[in-house]
């Protein structure tokens, strides 16, 4: 029965049928055994893994990128108060932004929604972000990661700031910084010592889970 519910789940969202899939999460959420939403986000984690295959094969283009993640959305709203009520375990927390100076969120929201749907705490904040705002939050929220978008050209000179202040604050080296966006390349994200460049969500997410386990160990938690 578990296993026949896990499958349709995960069909309902690579079918992108919004309503079916959010009565299957509710489904899981109804049994009284936290371990079964916790199944069910991992069956959610496994179709968005999809997806982003579909999607970097150019099977599937931004729309359904886009639909896949607010249908993961709108399924994690539902199964997370079940995993929450089992003190489920976070992956890590991610301090998420677009740099001061960009007011674009698409690709930093598609973001925040896969790294939400394998465990991550996020704290997001928003667009237009300060270099202060950024350091300020590292400092009180100790992250795993920091991750900063920038699709405008001329603004990619903040994710420089940003780095400056970490390191003048003794701050870079607790933290690792992923970046994205159109106007960024994985040369560029070498040249100002960020740990990684991500071209699209899915990939990001895949990078940041690669640190989660190596950050859970140091971390103690």
């Amino acid at each position: 029965m578990t296993d026949d519910l896990l499958e349709r789940l995960k069909l309902a969202l690579l079918d992108l049928d919004l309503s079916s899939a959010v009565a299957l999460a509710r489904s899981a959420a109804d049994v009284p055994d936290g371990a079964i939403a916790a199944q069910a986000v991992d069956a959610v984690s496994q179709a968005l893994q999809t997806v982003g295959r579909r999607f970097q094969d150019g099977e599937w283009f931004l729309a359904e990128l886009v639909y896949a993640a607010e249908i993961a959305r709108e399924m994690l709203s539902v199964l997370s108060p079940q995993i929450d009520s089992h003190a489920a375990k976070s992956a890590g927390t991610i301090v998420v932004g677009t740099v001061a100076g960009d007011l674009h969120d698409l690709g930093k929201n598609i973001f925040i929604s896969y790294a939400r749907s394998v465990g991550f705490h996020i704290i997001d904040l928003g667009i237009d972000v300060p270099v202060h705002t950024f350091v300020d939050a590292v400092r009180q929220h100790r992250p795993m990661a920091l991750g900063m978008s920038c699709i405008m050209t001329p603004m990619v000179v903040n994710l420089e700031r940003v780095v400056a202040e970490l390191e003048r604050q003794e701050l870079r080296g607790k933290v690792k910084i992923i970046i994205g966006g159109a106007a960024l390349t994985a040369k560029y994200a070498s040249g100002i010592s960020v740990d990684a460049f991500a071209p699209d969500a899915v990939t990001g997410t895949d990078i940041v889970n690669g640190w989660s386990a190596e950050w859970t160990s140091s971390s103690g938690s």
